[in-house]
């Protein structure tokens, strides 16, 4: 084990106690004794035990009840009973109620306690690292789990974006369907406009619609602004953290705009030109956002900008068509 094992003695013959103390200090153990399980209750809810060593023949409580209350309060915990008493009934109820052994003394030899506690001590040991692996386990299939559901709706959405050549749509449908994958609250579009110095909200789902028609960034600035600048996704775990109060807050004065705990933003790039941000905030049903969901807006922003640029194709077409007509 990490640390020493903790032991508690509870025997009500001071002469026993004091020679299981001796020998378990002589390999290491740390040891608590009590004399009886009305004192070793408390103390066994107030300290985290390894192991209990106790006499059969306790005064008050019996050792076989105090063995009861131990496992209500820890399931796992082991207990060795020593005993002069080598009578079969007493070491088979022992154990039907769940002693991990049973040992007559006086001992003749200390190693067969050594090798008594070191084997419960090792069970204990597999158990904690079988109880590992298994929540591993669990949670590399959730996590895998989550991508695959990601990846289908990331199957899902681009469909849906590729299934129209409106370019309001594409965007309605990107800003809608993402935030309600990710139960975020809060999800945006910002574009460049003609001048290329200002972004302009153009589509919002989670805001207020005539905050958001009026709403405007100038390039640079902000969250939305420097993700537009720089061209590289972002993700801020925790809307608290100091390095982006600023930033928040040039974006979002009013407090509407961001929402707690994370902030996904990423960069909507048409014909290799920056043409504006999806930014979406509120993590993932209040649990704060991670590379995966990151990832995730990155991947379907670039479907969205496919969609975008089919859209422009049609249109120009359309236009072509017009004129020659």
């Amino acid at each position: 084990m990490a640390r020493p094992a903790n032991i508690l003695v509870v025997d009500d013959s001071r002469a026993n106690s004091s020679i299981l103390v001796e020998i378990l200090e002589a390999q290491g153990y740390l040891v608590s004794v009590t004399a009886s399980a009305e004192e070793a209750i408390p103390l066994f809810s107030a300290q985290d035990f390894d192991l209990v060593l106790t006499g059969l023949m306790l005064s008050g409580m019996s050792c076989f009840n105090m063995m009861k209350v131990f496992r209500r309060h820890k399931p796992e915990i082991d207990v060795i009973i020593l005993s002069s008493n080598d009578s079969g009934f007493n070491i088979i109820k022992a154990l039907r109620l769940g002693a991990y052994d049973y040992i007559v003394m006086p001992l003749d030899d200390e190693s067969v306690l050594y090798n008594v506690i070191e084997k419960a001590l090792e069970k204990q040991e597999l158990l904690r690292k079988k109880a590992h692996l298994l929540s591993e386990l669990t949670r590399k299939n959730s996590a895998l789990q989550e991508t695959l559901e990601m990846m289908k709706s990331a199957n899902r959405i681009s469909a849906a974006l590729m299934s129209t050549f409106s370019v309001p749509d594409i965007m309605k449908k990107l800003v809608e369907l993402v935030t309600e994958h990710l139960q975020a609250r809060r999800g945006y579009i910002l574009l460049l406009d003609k001048s290329g110095t200002t972004l302009q909200a153009k589509v919002a789902t989670g805001l207020d619609p005539l905050y958001s028609q009026q709403y405007s960034l100038p390039l640079g600035k902000g969250i939305s602004g420097k993700v537009a600048v720089d061209g590289k996704p972002l993700i801020i775990c925790d809307i608290t953290d100091e390095g982006f109060v600023d930033d928040i807050r040039e974006e979002d004065p009013d407090g509407v705009m961001l929402a707690a705990p994370s902030i996904l933003s990423v960069p909507l790039v048409v014909q290799d030109r920056i043409a504006g941000v999806l930014t979406i905030s509120g993590g993932v049903r209040g649990e704060q956002f991670h590379n995966d969901h990151l990832e995730f807006l990155t991947m379907l922003s670039r479907y969205a900008t496919i969609a975008l640029a089919n859209a422009g194709v049609v249109y120009n077409l359309k236009k072509q068509l017009a004129a020659s007509a």
